[in-house]
This record gives C-alpha cells, structure tokens and sequence, in this order.
C-alpha cells in the first residue's frame, strides 16, 4: 500500500440501469480538488443500454473503469467485484464505495476523509448522508436488532408477510408495522460516533481494512441489511467504524430500485424475500 503521503483513493459506484445518477455521481468525483483518485464502475447486468451511454460519456478519462457483471449479483457482490478491482489491481489505500445516486458535497471530499484518517485510524467510516427526498439523515443508522433472538423473530415476521401476500389477502390485512429497511432522522448530533451502523449507500474503507479484508461487504445476501451484517462483523473483529457528521454526501435514494416497473405485490414481496435471506446471513454473526 502506498503511504497517505501520496495515497490512492478509489471509489466504486454499483450501477443499475439508471445512467444520469452514476454519471452525475461520477462528475461530483471529477470536480474534487484532489487529482489523484480512481473511479470503478460496476455495471450489474443492466441490460437496457445504460453501461453503454456510460462508457460513451466517459471514454476519454483514463481514470474510469468500467466492470461488467453478467448477471445482478445484488448488492454486497457486486460491491466486492469492484472493491477487489480496487484493492489487487488499483492498489487502493482508500476505497469509498457509493451508491450511483449520491453525489459529494465537498470539492474537499478526499481531503476531509484523510485528515480523519490522520486522528482517528477508522477501519471504515461513514459521512452525513442527506436525503435529497426530505431532508433527513440516513446516518447513522437505528439499531433494530440487539439480540439473535431478534433476528429470528424479524425472520418469522417477514416469512408471514410473505404467506399473506402470497394468498392474496396483504392489502385487505393492512399489516400495521411497515417494512424496515432503513432510517432517518431530521436532526442528528453533530459530533463523531464510534462502532455505529453505517449506511451503505456511502462507505469509506481505510488501508488498516483493505490489508485484512477481501470483500467490502459479507457475502450471502442479494439486497438489505447489508450494514447490520457489516457493523456486526466489525463489532466482532474489533474493527474501528466511526460517522463523521461533518463529512456531507446527498442521496437520491431507490433511484435503481424504482427503475424496475413492478407491480406492489411484486415489489413487497421482493422485499420479504430477501429480508429473509439477509436476518439468515445477519444471525450467523451473534456470537
């Protein structure tokens, strides 16, 4: 790894079939003050031409790396495609993994994230997250479950989700307690926080992470609960993950997700699926 006195800072953007967000999260990389960083996009199996108009838009910066995943790997896999790409062939010290919805805040993104590095040594970290929907803060993210018992009774929940969904009587039901698969809040303390739940959506790994770690995030999951499984598995290697309030990133938010026309049974029940198969993956890191 290169020392921070000339670091490589990488960042990897997951891209979903909607071109002007990831070349608009890309463009807010280009115009940081700092000249020294990579872009690794992965295109995860888009298939409506997209990629295409990406890599039109960008074939002159030799800085831009286009991956192209044959099939949707979700996710964690196909974050750690280009994590990898990052880690063994960039030789990244930093690697920010983003949603291809979010765009920086600050021309001195790269500069505020290494002088935290410099005092703190985070193994990961994450920035404010700002909704550009209401406003509110993503970060850090509401601890929903504490204990394996938890998980397995979310587990139960969804699998009755699904069943009354399934039969044709969700809507008539009205379950009252909405699906959970994020957070935000209007205010937020404005002061940095250790060993939290960091969004996905923005995640900033250091080199103490990459010189242990293969992957960004867990395998074993296609979408959600992503950061839980992540905070846990720090919490148990004693990795040091801290929110830095100060650092601003905005979100769109779901830009991917509400590119694909399905119906509301379709959606929920993508939804309760891969709950699932994300609280299955999440309970194996209760100790």
């Amino acid at each position: 790894m290169d020392s921070l006195s000339n670091p490589i800072f990488s960042f990897v953007i997951l891209h979903y079939r909607t071109a002007d967000d990831t070349i608009k999260c890309v463009n807010s990389i280009l115009s940081l003050n700092e000249e020294y960083s990579n872009v690794v996009i992965v295109d995860n199996a888009s298939e409506n031409g997209s990629i295409e108009i990406i890599e039109e838009h960008f074939k002159s910066n030799k800085n831009i790396y286009i991956l192209k995943n044959n099939k949707n790997l979700g996710f964690a896999s196909g974050n750690n495609i280009g994590y990898l790409y990052a880690k063994n062939i960039l030789n990244s010290s930093f690697i920010a993994i983003l949603n291809n919805d979010i765009v920086l805040a600050s021309k001195d993104f790269i500069k505020e994230i290494l002088n935290l590095y410099e005092k703190e040594h985070f193994y990961v970290m994450g920035p404010d997250i700002i909704s550009e929907i209401d406003g509110g803060h993503q970060n850090p993210m509401k601890l929903s479950y504490r204990s394996k018992a938890d998980v397995t009774k979310e587990i139960f929940r969804y699998r009755l989700l699904m069943i009354i969904s399934k039969i044709g009587i969700y809507d008539l039901l009205k379950p009252s307690r909405k699906v959970r698969t994020g957070s935000v809040r209007k205010e937020i303390q404005r002061e940095i926080q250790y060993d939290v739940t960091l969004h996905g959506s923005c995640i900033i790994f250091s080199k103490e992470y990459i010189d242990k770690e293969n992957m960004a995030f867990r395998e074993g999951t296609f979408l959600y609960a992503e950061e839980a499984i992540l905070a846990r598995y720090c919490q148990n290697k004693r990795y040091r993950m801290i929110f830095d309030p100060f650092i601003k990133v905005y979100h769109k938010e779901d830009s991917a997700s509400n590119s694909v026309n399905i119906s509301n049974k379709k959606r929920r029940e993508f939804v309760f699926k891969n709950m699932i198969k994300s609280l299955k993956v999440y309970r194996n890191y209760f100790n």
